[in-house]
């Protein structure tokens, strides 16, 4: 009997497997374990930045995982498994306040773990209900259950400690639960069901405010701060940005990071290309905390006027005009719908010279038309009807790119923006007067999309 899908998958995962073996010899990498306490280099990608093909590898091995587990798991285990991953949030964010992860990753011996009574009474709470907790946070890969209710850590539970990336999307997200249980009634009965306004989402109904959400928070007292730790979830992407794009090949002096939260990105970029110069432009109380932070790092670079921070609401027309600037646009367009984006977009265009280009860092939708295992990322590109091999993977590598799916709704949720396709990109570019002239993709889920004027 033929099991067609079954086999391709098979074959497709046994291929990807077989080339991340080989990438993580090659790059001379630790094998991974799940009963390790010990972080990997692959675990945190601030500080490590594996090669183009380790990076694809791990890519397409979990693509063949996820279309794996939709093929065999049985329809109703599957929308059970959707139902209850509140339940695993609720769980991983309890041990996180609690402070039983960092508790868990200090004991003298990490890997033998730590009876459930013992946690319960050293945090004074009750044993049956945080035995049950921990099942549920290990069954999601974060612990092991060393013996009968005793839990230890495994390395990828370092990502909650103090300082660590994974922290910042954890107990700092109130309010998410509120959110996502507004979107049904928001899409499907709310009057603003048809409305694309940024103030008409699910977020005013869920805080119950006619403010947009970068409003709301100001008034809040957590625009700054909390906003741009969250942002820092986003700054694994740093090293990326810079490595995956030919900075050397722009043809201005002056980089202008639009909308550039604490300048950390062009930070970077200055280290690896000295000869640039580079301006951040955000609102005025983000300004404030950039300045401060560059004169600590940057001191030399801000004295010499290498590197400038100044106030600019990128609503209103850009002040820095001609050959002598390139922008960049990162986390930004996507926030926004259609008619602000172009109206963001528009600004920066404006200013362009001949030579000058925009950066449009954001994550591109890849609309799920075809299946393929073996073309290059590029050719998932392609805007045509060109039929590609059937490989059962997901032409957005399914599982593996999930995230960019549920940001998009995100976005979606709290601003009417969304994550978009390439023809959409093309199509807010082009109303612009600019025309897409690359599309870089980085180690990361996001892509540069260059522009340049369309003359």
């Amino acid at each position: 009997m033929a099991h067609a899908e079954l086999d391709r998958l098979q074959e497709c995962l046994n291929f990807a497997l077989d080339n991340f073996r080989k990438e993580m010899d090659n790059s001379q990498l630790p094998p991974l374990s799940q009963h390790s306490s010990v972080e990997h280099p692959l675990d945190d990608p601030i500080t490590y930045l594996p090669s183009m093909a380790l990076f694809e590898a791990r890519r397409l091995s979990l693509a063949c995982l996820g279309e794996l587990k939709n093929l065999i798991q049985t329809p109703l285990d599957k929308r059970m498994d959707e139902r209850y991953t509140a339940y695993s949030i609720v769980c991983t964010d309890t041990l996180i306040k609690t402070g039983i992860i960092d508790y868990l990753s200090d004991v003298p011996n990490p890997s033998q773990g730590v009876p459930t009574a013992e946690l319960a009474s050293r945090f004074g709470l009750d044993s049956r209900k945080l035995v049950r907790i921990l099942r549920c946070y290990a069954a999601n890969g974060w612990a092991r259950e060393t013996r009968d209710c005793s839990f230890a850590l495994n390395r990828c539970s370092r990502t909650f400690i103090n300082g660590h990336a994974g922290l910042e999307l954890g107990v700092s997200m109130s309010g998410f639960i509120t959110l996502v249980q507004a979107i049904q009634y928001w899409v499907t009965e709310s009057d603003w069901k048809l409305s694309h306004s940024p103030v008409q989402t699910a977020f005013q109904i869920a805080f119950k405010t006619p403010l947009h959400r970068f409003s709301w928070l100001g008034q809040n007292g957590c625009s700054v701060m909390s906003m741009s730790n969250h942002v820092q979830v986003m700054k694994c992407l740093r090293q990326s940005i810079v490595a995956d794009y030919p900075w050397e090949t722009l043809e201005t002096p002056v980089i202008v990071d639009v909308g550039g939260g604490k300048g950390r990105l062009v930070s970077a970029i200055l280290d690896a290309h000295p000869s640039l110069r580079a301006v951040v432009q955000d609102l005025e109380n983000v300004v404030a905390l950039t300045s401060s932070i560059m004169h600590e790092c940057r001191p030399r670079d801000l004295e010499s006027g290498k590197f400038k921070a100044e106030v600019h609401d990128f609503f209103q027309p850009q002040p820095r005009i001609g050959n002598e600037y390139s922008f960049i646009l990162r986390h930004v367009l996507h926030d926004w719908p259609d008619k602000e984006a172009a109206a963001i977009l528009g600004n920066v265009a404006r200013a362009l010279g001949p030579k000058s280009k925009i950066l449009i860092i954001d994550m591109l939708a890849v609309p799920n038309v075809d299946s393929t295992a073996t073309a290059s990322a590029k050719s998932f590109l392609l805007d045509n009807d060109t039929k590609r091999p059937d490989y059962s993977i997901a032409s957005h590598f399914g599982s593996a790119s999930k995230l960019v799916s549920a940001y998009s709704v995100d976005m979606m949720a709290v601003m009417n923006g969304c994550e978009r396709s390439l023809r959409e990109w093309e199509t807010l570019v082009k109303g612009c007067g600019l025309r897409i002239t690359n599309v870089y993709l980085l180690r990361a889920h996001p892509s540069i999309f260059e522009c340049a004027l369309d003359t």
